[in-house]
């Protein structure tokens, strides 16, 4: 598990290759990849708040509304 912020604690991170995956267990089926290139990045925009997962899943379940 990723552990980045409180919300982030229910956060898989599954390294594929060249890329990262994260998926949310409240939303399976909405995948986040982040290229390993970025993820050192990606991890720091976290963690300072400048990315917030929660926002992801928000948007994920907006786009599942019929």
């Amino acid at each position: 598990m990723l552990q980045m912020s409180h919300d982030a604690s229910r956060v898989a991170a599954k390294r594929i290759n060249d890329h990262v995956e994260l998926i949310h267990v409240d939303n399976p089926d909405a995948v986040l990849e982040v290229p390993r290139r970025d993820w050192e990045a990606f991890t720091a925009a976290v963690k300072s708040g400048a990315f917030d997962l929660e926002t992801l899943n928000r948007q994920a379940e907006g786009s599942n509304v019929a």
